[in-house]
């Protein structure tokens, strides 16, 4: 059945019909928030909420819009309004002597895959929301640019410069450790950590 289809008989009050929507999405929806806001706990009620803003607002849906890309404008929407609160209180906690120190187990050293995945992991939640969210969607979720489009509500070349800019922006952030200390070696190096991760399938932003 199509999304379209779902959609009218969720609009008819079939429960069971938003209920298969779920189960089509909240994979790769969570999937996505997860790169955005570097916590799997958190992007799982972001996904919840964008799902229940989705059926609350069924009656809205026209069957012009693609399912996924409006599913995802919501998420997408949700995670930026939780950025922004996130820097008011970053703001507002030194003026109220209140400081935490986040703590991360420290990753493998033994494991160059491991260590792949956290520059690059590191290297993306650096990136503003306006790029970051383009980013994971062509390279993680592999959408086109179209789809992203609609999801960001942004027309199909923007999300082209933006992709270009936030792929800018990872090699600065990476090229300490990409390229390695010694200029000789640094193409080699990057080589070498790029066939790595390809083999095993980490890090899988193209850089």
């Amino acid at each position: 059945m199509t999304d379209d289809a779902l959609m009218q008989l969720v609009r008819d009050g079939e429960e069971n019909a938003f209920g298969e929507i779920v189960e089509r999405y909240k994979d790769s929806l969570i999937n996505y928030l997860t790169h955005l806001v570097r916590s799997r706990d958190r992007a799982e009620e972001i996904a919840q909420d964008a799902f229940v803003r989705l059926y609350r607002s069924a009656a809205n849906y026209r069957e012009r819009e693609k399912l996924g890309p409006y599913l995802f404008r919501i998420a997408t929407n949700l995670t930026v309004s939780e950025i922004r609160r996130a820097r008011r209180w970053n703001l507002l906690l030194p003026r109220l002597n209140a400081s935490t120190t986040p703590s991360c187990e420290a990753p493998d050293a033994n494991l160059m895959t491991d260590e792949i995945q956290r520059q690059v992991a590191a290297a993306l939640e650096k990136l503003p929301i306006k790029y970051r969210a383009p980013l994971v969607l062509f390279e993680i979720e592999e959408w086109s640019y179209e789809a992203i489009g609609a999801a960001l509500s942004l027309p199909s070349g923007t999300v082209k410069s933006r992709i270009s800019r936030a792929r800018e922006l990872m090699r600065r952030h990476l090229a300490p450790w990409w390229t390695g200390g010694n200029p000789h070696d640094r193409d080699r190096t990057g080589q070498l950590h790029a066939r790595a991760a390809a083999r095993e399938g980490v890090a899988r932003i193209h850089v």
